[in-house]
């Protein structure tokens, strides 16, 4: 029952066998396999990036908070020589001044307490300084990174013993 008026155009269809070509998606799964090798170097670089960076910003702000302490070291040292922590009544320690800080200060019998700022910025490195006077001056010095509510808090301190000399006998 085929149609009559069809004409065959060519010769009738072969069934077509196809060999399979070991080669074909090696070009596929070798740029599959050397981009994730990228990516993985690209996250290792970024991740030992981001920790350098860590360590040089915590060594940035231990750096301000020992610098701190040493300027409240300093600063009770030079009052210690002018007598400033001198007296067991009242002492007045409201002049201490440090730079071109006046910060807080308060005395309670032979401990002298002072904080100030080191810059004029709130939330700036500051420090606090207790001076034990006894047989010797003890100073304690203590700096901080930050002294405002926001940020990573570092904070160094300092002691120093200025050893008073024994009388001489004439």
């Amino acid at each position: 029952m085929a149609n009559k008026n069809l004409q065959p155009i060519g010769p009738p269809l072969q069934p077509t066998t196809y060999k399979l070509q070991p080669k074909k998606g090696y070009a596929m799964l070798f740029s599959v396999l050397i981009s994730s090798l990228l990516v993985a170097i690209g996250l290792s670089i970024f991740s030992l990036t981001l920790k350098e960076l860590t360590i040089s910003t915590s060594a940035r702000e231990s750096q301000v908070a020992f610098y701190a302490a040493n300027s409240g070291m300093d600063c009770a040292i030079y009052w210690n020589f002018q007598d400033k922590f001198a007296g067991s009544v009242a002492p007045d320690v409201s002049g201490v001044q440090c730079g071109e800080s006046f910060g807080s200060a308060s005395a309670s019998g032979d401990v002298y307490k002072f904080k100030f700022d080191i810059t004029s910025d709130t939330n700036g490195p500051c420090v606090e300084v207790v001076v034990t006077k006894g047989t010797d001056t003890i100073i304690e010095s203590r700096g901080k990174n930050i002294c405002g509510a926001e940020g990573r808090k570092v904070e160094r301190g300092l002691t120093a013993t200025i050893i008073t000399p024994p009388a001489t006998l004439p």
